[in-house]
Protein backbone atom coordinates (compact mmCIF):
# COMPACT_ATOMS: atom_id res chain seq x y z
CA UNK A 1 0.00 0.00 0.00
CA UNK A 2 2.85 2.29 1.04
CA UNK A 3 4.40 1.53 -2.35
CA UNK A 4 1.37 2.42 -4.58
CA UNK A 5 0.86 5.84 -2.56
CA UNK A 6 4.92 7.12 -3.43
CA UNK A 7 3.97 6.27 -7.17
CA UNK A 8 0.89 7.94 -7.29
CA UNK A 9 2.08 10.77 -5.71
CA UNK A 10 5.46 10.19 -8.42
CA UNK A 11 3.30 10.22 -11.11
CA UNK A 12 1.34 13.34 -10.03
CA UNK A 13 4.63 15.40 -9.09
CA UNK A 14 5.86 14.00 -12.70
CA UNK A 15 2.38 14.90 -14.53
CA UNK A 16 2.81 18.22 -13.09
CA UNK A 17 5.96 19.13 -13.82
CA UNK A 18 5.19 17.99 -17.09
CA UNK A 19 2.21 20.58 -17.71
CA UNK A 20 4.28 23.26 -16.52
CA UNK A 21 6.75 22.34 -18.72
CA UNK A 22 4.61 22.63 -21.88
CA UNK A 23 3.10 25.39 -20.49
CA UNK A 24 6.35 27.86 -20.65
CA UNK A 25 6.49 28.24 -24.22
CA UNK A 26 3.05 29.37 -24.73
CA UNK A 27 3.27 31.04 -21.49
CA UNK A 28 6.02 33.62 -22.67
CA UNK A 29 4.13 33.85 -26.39
CA UNK A 30 1.44 35.27 -24.66
CA UNK A 31 3.06 37.43 -22.19
CA UNK A 32 4.95 38.78 -25.29
CA UNK A 33 2.06 38.72 -28.09
CA UNK A 34 -1.33 38.27 -26.01
CA UNK A 35 -1.30 39.57 -22.25
CA UNK A 36 -2.98 42.71 -23.06
CA UNK A 37 -6.02 41.39 -25.27
CA UNK A 38 -7.00 38.25 -23.36
CA UNK A 39 -6.43 35.90 -20.41
CA UNK A 40 -4.15 33.57 -20.69
CA UNK A 41 -6.41 30.52 -19.39
CA UNK A 42 -8.69 31.60 -22.46
CA UNK A 43 -5.74 32.12 -24.86
CA UNK A 44 -4.43 28.57 -24.64
CA UNK A 45 -8.42 27.02 -24.18
CA UNK A 46 -9.26 26.60 -20.82
CA UNK A 47 -12.60 27.45 -21.07
CA UNK A 48 -16.01 26.08 -21.23
CA UNK A 49 -17.01 24.64 -24.29
CA UNK A 50 -19.83 25.96 -25.66
CA UNK A 51 -21.26 23.07 -27.72
CA UNK A 52 -23.97 23.99 -29.98
CA UNK A 53 -24.97 20.10 -30.71
CA UNK A 54 -24.16 18.05 -28.26
CA UNK A 55 -25.65 14.57 -29.66
CA UNK A 56 -23.19 15.31 -32.62
CA UNK A 57 -20.36 16.30 -30.84
CA UNK A 58 -21.04 12.75 -28.12
CA UNK A 59 -20.94 10.77 -31.46
CA UNK A 60 -18.04 12.48 -32.78
CA UNK A 61 -16.58 11.60 -29.81
CA UNK A 62 -17.25 8.45 -29.28
CA UNK A 63 -16.33 7.50 -32.83
CA UNK A 64 -12.97 8.87 -32.26
CA UNK A 65 -12.40 7.41 -29.02
CA UNK A 66 -12.65 4.38 -30.79
CA UNK A 67 -10.57 4.76 -33.46
CA UNK A 68 -8.04 5.94 -31.76
CA UNK A 69 -8.43 2.38 -29.41
CA UNK A 70 -8.09 0.06 -32.74
CA UNK A 71 -5.46 2.07 -33.99
CA UNK A 72 -3.21 1.87 -30.56
CA UNK A 73 -4.09 -2.20 -31.15
CA UNK A 74 -2.98 -1.97 -34.29
CA UNK A 75 0.39 0.18 -33.17
CA UNK A 76 0.75 -2.57 -30.52
CA UNK A 77 0.86 -5.55 -32.51
CA UNK A 78 2.96 -3.95 -35.07
CA UNK A 79 5.60 -2.53 -32.29
CA UNK A 80 5.54 -5.90 -30.91
CA UNK A 81 6.99 -6.22 -27.14
CA UNK A 82 8.88 -3.19 -26.00
CA UNK A 83 9.44 -1.01 -23.33
CA UNK A 84 7.11 1.92 -22.99
CA UNK A 85 6.07 4.65 -20.81
CA UNK A 86 3.19 2.49 -19.63
CA UNK A 87 5.10 -0.53 -19.10
CA UNK A 88 5.94 0.37 -15.16
CA UNK A 89 2.22 -0.61 -14.14
CA UNK A 90 2.71 -3.89 -15.76
CA UNK A 91 1.28 -6.70 -13.84
CA UNK A 92 0.28 -3.79 -10.66
CA UNK A 93 -3.54 -4.84 -10.88
CA UNK A 94 -5.77 -2.49 -10.06
CA UNK A 95 -3.05 -0.94 -7.47
CA UNK A 96 -1.99 1.39 -10.27
CA UNK A 97 -5.35 2.79 -11.33
CA UNK A 98 -4.69 5.88 -9.62
CA UNK A 99 -1.09 6.34 -10.94
CA UNK A 100 -2.31 5.22 -14.66
CA UNK A 101 -4.43 8.07 -14.06
CA UNK A 102 -2.81 10.39 -13.38
CA UNK A 103 -0.05 9.41 -15.90
CA UNK A 104 -2.77 9.61 -18.99
CA UNK A 105 -4.89 12.70 -17.87
CA UNK A 106 -2.37 15.01 -16.44
CA UNK A 107 1.10 13.92 -17.00
CA UNK A 108 -0.19 13.09 -20.99
CA UNK A 109 -3.31 14.25 -22.23
CA UNK A 110 -3.27 17.61 -20.27
CA UNK A 111 0.20 18.86 -21.00
CA UNK A 112 -0.13 17.86 -25.27
CA UNK A 113 -3.37 19.70 -25.73
CA UNK A 114 -1.64 22.51 -24.18
CA UNK A 115 0.80 22.82 -26.30
CA UNK A 116 -0.14 21.54 -29.58
CA UNK A 117 -3.51 21.98 -29.58
CA UNK A 118 -4.03 24.52 -27.09
CA UNK A 119 -0.94 26.70 -28.22
CA UNK A 120 0.58 25.43 -31.38
CA UNK A 121 -2.73 24.72 -33.44
CA UNK A 122 -4.68 28.00 -32.42
CA UNK A 123 -1.05 30.18 -33.51
CA UNK A 124 -0.74 28.45 -36.85
CA UNK A 125 -4.53 28.61 -37.44
CA UNK A 126 -4.54 32.48 -37.42
CA UNK A 127 -1.75 32.00 -39.70
CA UNK A 128 -2.53 29.68 -42.25
CA UNK A 129 -6.11 28.32 -41.66
CA UNK A 130 -7.15 25.64 -39.39
CA UNK A 131 -7.30 22.65 -41.88
CA UNK A 132 -3.47 23.86 -43.02
CA UNK A 133 -2.71 24.70 -39.02
CA UNK A 134 -3.90 21.46 -37.79
CA UNK A 135 -2.11 18.89 -40.62
CA UNK A 136 1.04 21.09 -39.15
CA UNK A 137 0.45 20.48 -35.92
CA UNK A 138 -0.36 16.66 -36.49
CA UNK A 139 2.84 15.89 -38.31
CA UNK A 140 4.82 17.33 -35.55
CA UNK A 141 2.50 15.43 -32.97
CA UNK A 142 3.43 12.35 -35.02
CA UNK A 143 7.24 13.71 -35.72
CA UNK A 144 7.56 13.92 -32.13
CA UNK A 145 6.58 10.66 -30.64
CA UNK A 146 8.48 8.76 -33.78
CA UNK A 147 11.52 10.52 -32.09
CA UNK A 148 10.69 8.69 -28.72
CA UNK A 149 11.65 5.38 -30.14
CA UNK A 150 13.29 6.01 -33.90
CA UNK A 151 15.71 3.19 -33.63
CA UNK A 152 13.64 0.66 -32.07
CA UNK A 153 11.11 -0.36 -35.34
CA UNK A 154 10.96 -1.15 -38.64
CA UNK A 155 9.62 1.05 -41.53
CA UNK A 156 6.22 0.04 -40.89
CA UNK A 157 5.87 0.16 -37.70
CA UNK A 158 7.51 3.38 -37.53
CA UNK A 159 5.22 4.65 -39.97
CA UNK A 160 1.77 3.31 -37.52
CA UNK A 161 3.98 5.24 -34.99
CA UNK A 162 3.75 8.58 -37.14
CA UNK A 163 0.38 8.08 -38.16
CA UNK A 164 -1.45 6.92 -35.11
CA UNK A 165 -0.74 10.35 -33.30
CA UNK A 166 -1.39 12.15 -36.31
CA UNK A 167 -5.07 10.66 -36.74
CA UNK A 168 -5.38 11.12 -32.82
CA UNK A 169 -4.45 15.43 -33.03
CA UNK A 170 -6.75 15.82 -36.35
CA UNK A 171 -9.64 14.39 -34.63
CA UNK A 172 -9.23 16.15 -30.81
CA UNK A 173 -8.29 19.35 -32.67
CA UNK A 174 -11.40 19.15 -34.86
CA UNK A 175 -13.40 18.60 -31.86
CA UNK A 176 -11.94 20.95 -29.49
CA UNK A 177 -11.91 23.91 -32.48
CA UNK A 178 -14.77 23.32 -34.39
CA UNK A 179 -17.16 21.42 -32.32
CA UNK A 180 -15.93 22.51 -28.72
CA UNK A 181 -15.25 26.63 -29.47
CA UNK A 182 -11.97 26.12 -29.21
CA UNK A 183 -12.00 24.91 -25.73
CA UNK A 184 -9.10 21.92 -25.27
Amino acid sequence: MKGEFFMFLQALFNGVFQVVLFSIIPFIWWLITARKKEKFFSWIGFKKPAIENKKKWGLIFIATIILCWVLAQFAIYLRGPMEAAESQYTGMGTSAIPSVLVYAFIQTALSEEILFRGFLLKRLSSKFGFNTANIIQAAIFGAVHLLMVWEQFNFLAGFVIVVYPMVVAVAFSYINEKLSNGSI
